[in-house]
């Protein structure tokens, strides 16, 4: 679903948020129901998908058509 709203421009911008072994994508100026729109997984649509490295979110932002996000690598205890 994120290829084709990336396909369609409704999604043009993301940042990857994390520390070491937890890294999300949220989408810049994207909200569901007041929160911040996060890539899940198909077997896990309500979830944030947790991607255990940089490398892995990035892939997977090329793959679904960004070219283009903001890296904020936080400390763990901010994310608690």
């Amino acid at each position: 679903m994120a290829k084709e709203r990336v396909k369609n421009f409704i999604l043009d911008e993301a940042k990857i948020v994390g520390f070491k072994g937890e890294y999300t994508v949220v989408f810049n100026g994207s909200n569901w129901n007041g929160e911040p729109l996060v890539l899940s997984s198909s077997r896990q649509p309500y979830e944030a998908r947790i991607f255990k490295s940089l490398d892995g979110a990035i892939a997977e932002l090329l793959r679904i058509g960004l070219t283009e996000a903001s890296i904020k690598i936080t400390n763990k205890s901010d994310n608690d």
